[in-house]
């Protein structure tokens, strides 16, 4: 295997390394192992490294999905972005409804999620983006060694299992996705209405 180091010493050099992503993740790098030459300025270098050194798509895949998902949940631990009271979050203290976003999830459940899903952690109403600083998808530069066609699903599948997102990523498919998505909106949609509270 070939190896290729690459330096990052800069803001300037980062954003180039970051544009060229989208050529190292590709077939023309399969038999090179890359090495990453930083100052510790970036966070998120070693771990891009990582993704791109690993050349079987699955095991990329997982790891920037877990990757990311860890790094959300790090950056919103101990904030309380939703400001729950009652199973009210707080868009919902003057209306009928409960349990905030996750209203119409088969995940929920009295002690949180029972699933780690990406598309969710990505979700914020206006009113928490409006007044926090929350961790955006463009935020997660390391979403970019995953394949142009994944990024759709990753903004869009919601209230589904790790397992069943990390299967629709393995398949690569937007007419998948999206037929698998018009399933979901008619349970998701029926899941909403028998939430309302009385």
């Amino acid at each position: 295997m070939k190896s290729k180091i690459i330096t990052v010493k800069s803001v300037d050099d980062y954003n180039k390394f970051i544009k060229k992503i989208k050529y190292y993740k590709t077939f023309l790098y399969r038999n090179t192992k890359f090495k990453i030459e930083q100052n510790k300025i970036f966070k998120d270098i070693e771990s891009i490294e990582k993704a791109l050194n690993l050349k079987k798509k699955k095991e990329r895949t997982e790891y920037v999905y877990s990757y990311c998902c860890d790094y959300i949940d790090n950056y919103c631990k101990d904030k309380d972005f939703c400001k729950f009271k009652d199973n009210k979050c707080l868009n919902q203290y003057h209306n009928n409804y409960i349990n905030g976003c996750c209203r119409g999830c088969r995940f929920q459940s009295k002690s949180g999620c029972k699933t780690s899903n990406l598309t969710c952690k990505l979700f914020y109403c206006s009113s928490v983006k409006d007044n926090n600083k929350i961790v955006e998808y463009k935020d997660l530069k390391i979403i970019r060694c995953l394949p142009l066609r994944n990024r759709p699903i990753i903004k869009h599948d919601f209230f589904v299992s790790r397992e069943e997102m990390l299967n629709d990523l393995y398949l690569n498919s937007i007419i998948i996705f999206v037929i698998k998505t018009l399933f979901r909106l008619r349970y998701i949609k029926k899941m909403v209405n028998s939430n309302k509270t009385s």
